[in-house]
């Protein structure tokens, strides 16, 4: 088992399946330190099955996942034999993850600065004081720190995502994952998001990204990957990729999305 510790996320094989349906058939990836990966590919394609899988969210059942190094979620014997590891084992080996989804998952009856401090001192075990202090800074972060007494209720869906971002950057994580993280919002509130991540990726966060976004992934990508079936049918640096598609899936994807959505680049 490979592990090189400059390499962030390494998946060999994975595969997923719902039933009889597979929705992963054998993924091949490496995403090293400091890198943003975008994953693009229509729907279906098992874009978010993927990301769940690294982060455990769901359990896959063929190949490996290795965060840091570390084999995520199972054991593996001299033989390669595979069993499931403890809930509290795999946390542990994720304490580095955090996951931004589409739905902003705050908590109504929370305000903004409570909803950030809230995993700081139940799962960090902060004091109140440095919990405070940790959030009010991510959400300066983040353009945030004025609505801190606001409620989920009373700020826009942006508004929203850009807080659960900061309670996930309070986590201090090496590796952020983003599930399509602009698709709840209404397109006047896209750019706002995507501008928290794009000052991210430049101070060197680890991210790999799904996204419908195909200008925000040509801007701040070192790598783009196509998924197409449940393989990576393309991947590679996202000038070539958009520009110079090598297979008929990717040259059709694409070719729907500017019908769709203008020109991207």
């Amino acid at each position: 088992m490979s592990t090189n510790t400059q390499r962030a996320i390494k998946l060999v094989d994975l595969k997923k399946s719902f039933g009889d349906n597979q929705v992963l058939k054998g993924i091949d990836l490496d995403v090293n330190y400091g890198q943003v990966v975008c994953i693009i590919g229509g729907s279906g394609s098992g874009k978010s099955t993927m990301l769940r899988c690294i982060n455990f969210l769901e359990q896959y059942d063929g190949g490996e996942v290795l965060v840091s190094g570390k084999l995520i979620g199972y054991n593996s014997d001299a033989q390669g034999n595979l069993s499931s590891l403890p809930t509290r084992v795999v946390q542990q080996d994720l304490t580095d993850v955090c996951m931004v989804f589409q739905q902003f998952n705050l908590w109504p009856h929370m305000t903004v600065l409570e909803n950030v401090m809230s995993p700081l001192l139940r799962v960090r075990r902060l004091s109140k004081k440095e919990a405070c202090e940790k959030a009010l800074a991510v959400l300066s972060k983040v353009g945030m720190e004025h609505k801190q007494d606001a409620y989920p209720g009373q700020l826009s869906g942006g508004q929203q995502q850009r807080v659960a971002i900061a309670r996930s950057l309070g986590m201090d994580p090496k590796i952020m994952l983003f599930d399509e993280p602009t698709s709840a919002l209404d397109p006047e509130l896209v750019g706002e998001v995507l501008k928290v991540m794009q000052s991210l990726a430049q101070e060197g966060m680890t991210m790999v990204i799904v996204t419908h976004e195909m200008g925000f992934a040509a801007q701040v990508s070192d790598q783009v990957v196509f998924l197409a079936n449940g393989r990576i049918a393309e991947q590679g640096e996202p000038n070539r990729l958009f520009n110079e598609p090598q297979t008929d899936q990717l040259k059709s994807f694409l070719s729907t999305w500017s019908e769709r959505n203008g020109s991207m680049l």
